[in-house]
């Protein structure tokens, strides 16, 4: 019966996704629409088929990138959010500059990284980094914050220290948030690495769309947009289980 059910969930996408590439192939072929400004599907899911190596090695290179600097982010964001949830101070020097790199736009911030950088790996890295780190330092200071007082009381009153606690108690209550901040940030290192590789790359699938996109070659631009995109999914898929194995016991992944 579980496995059943668990194929349910996948059925409402499916038919949405296949009604809206119907439409899309059907308005392109009544209308005649020119293949450089708009493909059909089906062209697309030609190209991914014959340029199916070209288009999986530049994706892993940008999931190389994304993975890496959402990586090193969330790990700075959840250190810096762990001594910021203690100390107050830390939280008021912290929270501005955050906010200041975090309305920064991106493309402002990416001409400027290839020059301090040069155009290899580590430029791409920290701009996803920069772009993951606010999402995961607010939720990780929210979550150890939102342990409920009795449970405090009780560990205190059992002579805890304060490192137990924050393992033991406000790690597992964090959680929740923890895997909120990740579902963001992870669609957002995607676009990041993409980002980057506008401005200082020749590998990968956002470098591959710039030339694309130069070429008028609208066929192999949307190939890569299509594996940018189920790349996304399946991250997202493998999160989900994820925060399932780990957070079994919580009401948010049970379903009624």
């Amino acid at each position: 019966m579980k496995v059943v059910g668990s194929y349910k969930v996948f059925i409402p996408p499916l038919i949405l996704i296949g009604l809206l590439l119907l439409g899309w192939e059907s308005a392109v072929r009544i209308w005649e629409i020119p293949s450089y400004i708009m493909p059909t599907p089906s062209g697309v899911v030609a190209i991914c088929i014959s340029e199916s190596a070209l288009l999986f090695s530049q994706n892993l290179y940008t999931l190389t990138e994304a993975l890496l600097g959402l990586i090193l982010g969330s790990s700075v964001a959840f250190g810096v959010g762990v001594i910021a949830s203690r100390y107050m101070f830390v939280e008021r020097a912290v929270m501005p500059v955050a906010i200041l790199v975090k309305v920064t736009p991106i493309l402002a911030i990416a001409p400027l990284f290839a020059i301090w950088f040069g155009f290899g790996l580590l430029p791409k890295v920290f701009i996803v980094s920069v772009v993951t780190f606010f999402p995961v330092l607010i939720n990780t200071i929210l979550g150890l914050r939102s342990v409920d007082a009795p449970s405090m009381l009780v560990f205190r009153t059992m002579g805890v220290s304060e490192f137990e606690i924050l393992i033991h108690l406000r790690i597992p209550y964090s959680l929740p948030y923890l895997f909120s901040a990740l579902k963001i940030s992870l669609p957002l290192s995607i676009i990041g690495a993409v980002v980057g590789e506008w401005f200082s790359s020749d590998k990968g699938l956002g470098s591959l769309i710039m030339v694309a996109h130069g070429n008028l070659d609208t066929h192999m631009l949307f190939g890569a947009i299509f594996y940018l995109a189920f790349t996304g999914i399946l991250l997202m898929a493998g999160l989900s289980l994820l925060e399932k194995k780990f957070m079994f016991w919580h009401s948010s992944t049970k379903t009624y």
